[in-house]
């Protein structure tokens, strides 16, 4: 529960974009392509779609797989809590 708490401070789960982009449908989608959002040249150019691996392993270190993405969120440790949260993202369509 306690990312997702932490998520909720910027991203929504339905479709309005808040200080970050909706989070709904993100499971498949390209990283940097939610519609009506503006990101960062990182995030627009990181070439990655959202999958499980990708998930976690931005989830863990945002700034090693996508370097100069603006998000301020140092990662979640914990794998249990990421595969919990990323579990929770496949249900958010």
């Amino acid at each position: 529960m306690g990312p997702r708490v932490s998520c909720a401070a910027c991203h929504a789960v339905n479709a309005a974009n808040g200080l970050g982009p909706s989070l709904q449908g993100i499971v498949g989608r390209k990283a940097g392509a939610s519609p009506d959002f503006r990101y960062s040249r990182a995030m627009k150019n990181a070439g990655v779609a959202w999958d499980d691996k990708n998930l976690d392993a931005f989830l863990s270190d945002p700034q090693k797989l996508v370097p100069g993405n603006l998000m301020p969120f140092s990662g979640v440790a914990d794998a249990k809590q990421r595969a919990d949260l990323i579990a929770y993202l496949k249900t958010v369509k």
